[in-house]
């Protein structure tokens, strides 16, 4: 899961059609689905905590959140979205199913902390094997007369949306900073080694904003506890990588890979030259909050416009689809109302408060601290990127939560 979580596919493509983008640990789910409840018919294993205890009050209340969205989208639309219904609802069920499993993964392990440790270590390795190898194809590219890109915009990975791979990345730095606080040493040398001077090249030719500004936040937690032992350890390992990172910008200047969609970060070199000249991600985004906002005004406050019916409206007001609403607060604002946003808010913050607990009290286990830290940053790039569907926050958050309900109070 670790592996496949970052892995995603796309099938079926031909000709102008971009083929069906699914994750690798999503072909794997019906099957794993099957042992589990075979499992559990068997009496092998024990049902995840949250399925045993009032917490799946939760549970039901997002499921309930998400089926009123669906049935007011028809009755808003007069007809059932097959978007709304294949990729906002049954999807939902699909990160129930990744939360679930890494609950009963949990639940039934002997020893959690060895869990925790294992998917760390693989985790981190993997997304630190795909920057390395991207990196040696960075070197050769000049030399070879075909793409050697994993995809064609540098920095995707396997996740196709470099939103979404810096998220993974973000959980990396996340389990990286607390096994340099644990004094753990979880990960091998050679990894965190590659990890630091791979760091710049990946900003670079990711081109996240959201994803530098939240790297400056983690940048920051890293150097609170013993700031001039670890600048020694990392800092020239940095000025390395910047210096791989500056030479590589201009070796790939007349390459493919910086000919695919908007160049970020050159908009923002020439952005002197231009100072009104907007970047067009960020004309859509404006268009999205304007569309969406005006769609919010139009129906019920508590209840929003329901499932699936942003796309149409914006058909019918400006004679086309120009974008998603690529924020999640403001797509559960809009099709799920007030009250779907403020159950969605409460669930997280429930989460956050658990994990917390867990982390900081009692017994502090520093698998929970990082993951505490990733559900705040992860809220926070939520705010300016549709991000609540990405799997690995919803297995590994499974795996954090299958906790104690005896547990001291802070």
């Amino acid at each position: 899961m670790a592996v496949f979580l970052q892995v995603q596919l796309t099938l079926f493509a031909d000709g102008d059609y971009r083929g069906l983008r699914i994750g690798a640990a999503d072909i794997c789910m019906p099957f794993i689905g099957l042992c589990v409840l075979w499992s559990l018919w068997r009496k092998k294993t024990k049902w995840p905590q949250w399925f045993s205890s009032r917490k799946i009050i939760w549970i039901l209340s997002l499921v309930l959140v998400m089926s009123v969205a669906l049935l007011n989208g028809y009755i808003v639309s007069d007809a059932f979205s097959s978007w709304a219904f294949i990729n906002k609802y049954i999807g939902f069920f699909l990160l129930l199913s990744y939360f679930f499993l890494g609950n009963w993964i949990a639940a039934n392990v002997e020893d959690r902390q060895h869990i925790y440790a294992v998917f760390m270590r693989w985790f981190v390795g993997f997304f630190v094997a795909v920057m390395c190898a991207t990196i040696l194809a960075l070197v050769l590219q000049p030399f070879t007369p075909f793409s050697l890109w994993m995809q064609h915009y540098p920095w995707d990975g396997f996740m196709v949306n470099r939103n979404a791979f810096m998220v993974i990345f973000v959980l990396v730095f996340s389990f990286v900073i607390w096994d340099y606080a644990a004094g753990s040493h979880s990960f091998p040398r050679w990894m965190l080694l590659c990890f630091w001077l791979s760091m710049p090249l990946f900003f670079v030719f990711n081109e996240s904003r959201t994803g530098w500004i939240v790297a400056a936040i983690l940048g920051c937690i890293f150097f609170l506890k013993n700031p001039l032992i670890r600048a020694k350890k990392v800092i020239p390992l940095l000025i390395v990588g910047v210096g791989l990172a500056y030479g590589s910008y201009y070796i790939v200047t007349d390459q493919v890979a910086l000919a695919f969609n908007g160049d970020q970060l050159r908009h923002l070199l020439n952005v002197s030259d231009a100072p009104d000249e907007i970047y067009m991600g960020d004309q859509k985004r404006y268009i999205a909050i304007e569309d969406g906002v005006d769609l919010y005004m139009r129906y019920n406050p508590l209840v929003g416009a329901g499932l699936g019916s942003y796309q149409p409206f914006q058909i019918e007001k400006r004679g086309e689809s120009i974008e998603i609403m690529d924020f999640t607060a403001l797509w559960l604002l809009v099709e799920t109302g007030g009250l779907g946003l403020l159950t969605f808010v409460s669930f997280f913050a429930y989460c956050a408060w658990l994990l917390y607990r867990e982390g900081y009290c009692d017994k502090p286990s520093n698998y929970h601290r990082a993951m505490f830290i990733f559900l705040l940053l992860f809220a926070g790039m939520s705010v300016l990127h549709e991000l609540m569907y990405t799997r690995v926050l919803w297995f590994s958050m499974g795996l954090a939560l299958a906790v104690q309900t005896n547990k001291k109070e802070c």
